[in-house]
């Protein structure tokens, strides 16, 4: 997560033209992590992201779009909340056992505001704001104004396939088979299906751990882009691999006849670490 580069991945987001029809649009709101914008196939990327290069292609394409901070913790705190991420109580990366540093709980968050505004909201992913732990009591993603919640406190672990250490609402989920990036969509299609007021407008908040370290990507995929042990091929695998994740949650807002009224941004929390990626001193 730590990276000297403060460049956000500019966001890309559906036609606004779409969206004005609807009082209030369903948000959804994608985060990679570690991500440069040199990484994408809209940016002149090596890596192949149909379903993204079709959202950029389709809406707005920003290209001087920067984060909060420029490592994980701080950018995310930012983002929620709209303020200097020193006011949120969260002043650098965030080592959940040791420090007692999260996202204060009197901070008003997106979600808090939407939800306030009647939307549902739910989050899906990576949290790194601070989770309660053996020794101290921190807020949880339902503190800060999510319905449901869906979360690691930091990276998944052992890596992105195969992670055991998902929480839902509180509770331990135990090992799950897969791929990071799919189960966290997975789940928001479950969500999205069985949420309990159907007529109320959504927020998903679904934050990726791709393509972060530990890096696995399906070798298929992985072979795309140079040998399977490459480490910048299975970096590239997992952007490819989110990229089709991505792909299904747009196709199931498609199904439903609601993309028309879903404003979709996405973003990075910060730069890429990959150094043959960044451009030297400019970070992509």
């Amino acid at each position: 997560m730590k990276n000297r580069f403060k460049l956000l991945l500019p966001a890309v987001v559906l036609s606004t033209g779409a969206i004005m029809a609807a009082e209030r649009p369903n948000i959804v709101m994608l985060l990679a992590d570690d991500l440069g914008y040199g990484d994408l196939g809209c940016y002149a990327g090596p890596v192949k992201t149909p379903a993204l290069d079709e959202l950029a292609a389709r809406g707005v394409r920003f290209t001087d779009f920067y984060s909060g901070a420029a490592v994980c913790s701080p950018s995310r705190a930012v983002l929620l909340t709209g303020r200097h991420h020193i006011r949120t109580g969260v002043y650098s990366w965030i080592e959940n056992k040791s420090q007692r540093s999260h996202l204060l709980e009197r901070e008003i968050t997106l979600a808090e505001v939407l939800k306030s505004a009647g939307y549902s909201t739910a989050h899906f992913g990576k949290w790194h704001l601070g989770l309660p732990n053996e020794t101290m009591d921190k807020p949880t993603p339902a503190d800060h104004g999510f319905d449901y919640w869906f979360a690691t406190e930091n990276n998944a672990k052992p890596s992105h396939r195969d992670p055991i250490n998902f929480i839902r609402n509180g509770e331990q989920v135990g090992r799950l088979e897969g791929y990071s990036c799919q189960l966290v969509v997975d789940e928001a299609l479950q969500w999205m299906e069985k949420r309990p007021d159907q007529t109320r407008p959504f927020f998903i908040n679904l934050w990726f751990h791709e393509p972060h370290r530990p890096l696995a990507a399906p070798d298929e995929l992985t072979k795309r882009y140079g040998d399977a042990e490459s480490e910048l091929a299975v970096y590239s695998g997992t952007i490819d691999h989110t990229d089709r994740a991505i792909a299904r949650l747009l196709e199931r807002l498609q199904a439903e006849g609601i993309a028309a009224d879903t404003l979709i941004i996405y973003a990075s929390d910060n730069g890429s670490t990959q150094q043959e990626r960044t451009g030297g001193l400019r970070s992509k």
